[in-house]
């Protein structure tokens, strides 16, 4: 983030600044990398092109950032909600997928470009989105993963083994609901569904890992 903090877009007036920005996300999560075009960012945010580029050297430039600014922004807050005092992983769990479906209304069209950046594949953006997404996947497992209480576990069960099938399995089940052609509105309409679905995950891994009494 401190990369981020230091970017001279943040030297820009604070009201032309957050309306570039709000402009710039929601053209990329409608359109995509390749069909947005500066001209129409710069149209619609009410700056000239020299200013773009002077913050932005390339189109390139302002996605990639776009995309970190808008990570950052929902993590900061993740880290800040995520109730780490829970030290049952499978409850912990639980509670960080419902805790990211109300960051998702919070943050409807900051969620919206994730989602549609998540599915980019303009060559031109990919890599660095591909490697800054595998940076916060384990970012976010260490964090979530910090103090858990392991005599939960079966005794002769492989707790890093059975930690690693927990998160694969949920994280499979979360990317296995993902589409290119959805957004906010459309996952909202699937939350009880996604809630039923996830215990009936939560709960087959409780009976596989854990102690019967737990």
């Amino acid at each position: 983030m401190e990369e981020l903090r230091n970017h001279k877009i943040f030297t820009m007036e604070d009201i032309k600044r957050n309306t570039l920005i709000t402009v710039a996300i929601s053209k990329f999560a409608k359109n995509g990398y390749k069909k947005t075009t500066t001209d129409e960012i710069i149209l619609e945010a009410d700056i000239s092109k020299g200013l773009l580029f002077h913050y932005f050297g390339t189109k390139k430039d302002l996605y990639v950032f776009l995309f970190k600014y808008s990570i950052n922004t929902v993590m900061q807050e993740y880290y800040t909600q995520i109730d780490l005092q829970e030290r049952d992983i499978l409850k912990r769990l639980r509670n960080s997928f419902l805790l990211k479906f109300q960051l998702t209304n919070k943050y409807p069209a900051i969620f919206d470009f994730i989602a549609s950046a998540f599915f980019e594949r303009d060559p031109v953006v990919v890599h660095e989105i591909s490697e800054y997404t595998k940076l916060l996947y384990f970012d976010v497992q260490n964090e979530i993963l910090k103090n858990i209480d392991l005599s939960l576990f079966k005794k002769n069960v492989n707790t890093e083994k059975a930690l690693n099938i927990i998160l694969f399995t949920l994280r499979g089940y979360s990317d296995s609901q993902t589409s290119p052609n959805k957004r906010i509105e459309d996952y909202n309409k699937e939350i009880s569904r996604y809630s039923k679905e996830i215990d009936v995950y939560i709960s087959m891994l409780r009976t596989a890992f854990y102690k019967e009494d737990r």
